[in-house]
């Protein structure tokens, strides 16, 4: 009955930030375009018909693949409905399952399955397939050091070899393919790490020694789980403190993620507005380590739709909902990854949580149609009127690529442009 009555939501504290929350997506997320609309000898075409369309988002809204050609026949209906709502997929770098015998790598198909595990090779060539962004995570993370190599007892320097190849590898095999990767994880949580000390003294290594084997193009994010969250103490965030005296180290971090895993109890604290996971305790924490100066990504994401024996799959849209516009209206974030999109495919017990956006028959839950609204709907630009007398088009809109489609004097002519900070005026010639 206890967890019943929490079910009552403080709509109070949720309607004082929302106006907040809404201004900071229109400030950092918007910009004001002006279209000027001329012939092939420069001069104005007043009143063509135009048409924007935008296509992709700047942002990046993600999602893992990890179930990527293990559905049989839900595969096909699998991909499609990552493809429908994602620009960005991720897909796990577990050293421990790519290599999961010495000198025996899985970037290939036609080796053995592994759960949640496929094979990179398949999920680059979904990637091209749908024109979807790729995320590598993690190069390195101590739950996933492989058990041959703990098996052998290596030394320290033994270790750092055996990652220094591996880096190299990804490097060289998918450094102009993949955009970003999560080189450290989880690096607090896993003290049986051979390589664990108090002052994470590895953590240093690994960026000092990958960056200069991937193409500068290519970001390398430092990754940590959600208990960061309640890791304070006298006003002070272990994780913060971290890539601070990284970045003073002259280690090269190029984005900082965090994971955001409401299970437990967490997804209350969201609801009654109190403790570290309410909206605004959030929101606080987000604007503390933005001041490392450093893009931020939401890298894993689950909000449950079963809480103990309720299933409310509206509570689980609502919360979810709520958390994508706070996160979208940080200036410094850059992304925001759902973790499992359909249920009955998460790590054990996870999958208690039913946190996935659809559910084992691949059925959109409201939360999948919430974000469809938001990603595709409420934060796409789609506008269509004509030019003014002097043939210019002026339009606030979401900065993402564009099909620029523009009639006049029996002329037509479309274009696919990408429209951003840089590009607050651009001349379009009908020809």
């Amino acid at each position: 009955m206890q967890q019943i009555n929490r079910l009552e939501k403080n709509e109070k504290l949720w309607e004082a930030l929302a106006p907040e929350v809404e201004n900071g997506i229109r400030e950092h997320r918007m910009e004001n375009f002006c279209l000027e609309i001329r012939d092939i000898d420069g001069k104005p075409v007043p009143g063509a018909a135009v048409r924007v369309m935008q296509q992709t988002h700047d942002f990046d809204f993600g999602c893992n693949c990890l179930w990527l050609g293990q559905l049989g026949p839900l595969n096909e209906a699998y991909e499609n409905r990552l493809a429908e709502l994602f620009n960005l997929v991720t897909t796990t770098f577990c050293l421990c399952d790519v290599e999961p015998e010495p000198g025996v790598w899985r970037f290939e198909e036609g080796g053995k399955e592994i759960f949640r595990r496929p094979p990179v090779e398949r999920v680059v060539k979904f990637a091209k397939k749908h024109g979807i962004r790729l995320k590598g995570q993690p190069l390195l993370a101590g739950s996933w050091y492989p058990p041959w190599a703990k098996d052998q007892n290596l030394s320290n320097d033994r270790i750092k070899a055996l990652y220094t190849d591996y880096f190299k590898r990804v490097a060289e095999r998918y450094g102009d393919v993949f955009d970003l990767f999560d080189l450290v994880n989880e690096a607090f949580c896993h003290t049986r790490f051979p390589l664990y000390t108090e002052k994470l003294e590895y953590v240093e290594w690994a960026f000092k020694t990958a960056r200069p084997m991937f193409p500068e193009h290519v970001k390398l994010s430092l990754n940590e789980t959600a208990w960061v969250f309640y890791n304070s103490w006298e006003g002070k965030n272990n994780y913060y403190e971290l890539a601070r005296r990284l970045l003073d180290s002259g280690a090269k971090i190029d984005t900082v993620g965090f994971q955001f895993h409401l299970f437990d109890n967490k997804v209350w604290e969201a609801v009654a507005g109190e403790g570290a996971f309410s909206y605004q305790s959030v929101l606080a924490f987000l604007r503390l380590h933005a001041k490392l100066g450093l893009p931020m990504y939401i890298t894993e994401i689950t909000v449950p739709s079963v809480f103990g024996e309720i299933r409310d799959e509206a509570l689980q849209a609502e919360v979810i909902e709520r958390f994508y516009r706070i996160f979208f209206s940080v200036p410094e974030m850059r992304g925001v990854l759902q973790w499992n999109l359909c249920d009955g495919t998460a790590w054990q017990n996870e999958g208690d949580a039913h946190g996935a956006l659809i559910d084992e028959f691949m059925r959109k839950k409201p939360a999948y149609l919430a974000l469809e609204h938001l990603l595709n709907r409420e934060w796409k630009t789609m506008l269509a009127h004509p030019a003014d007398g002097n043939g210019r088009f002026k339009f606030t809109g979401f900065r993402g690529k564009y099909e620029i489609t523009v009639e006049g004097f029996g002329m037509k002519r479309t274009v696919f442009r990408e429209l951003g900070r840089d590009s607050k005026n651009i001349i379009f010639t009908l020809v």
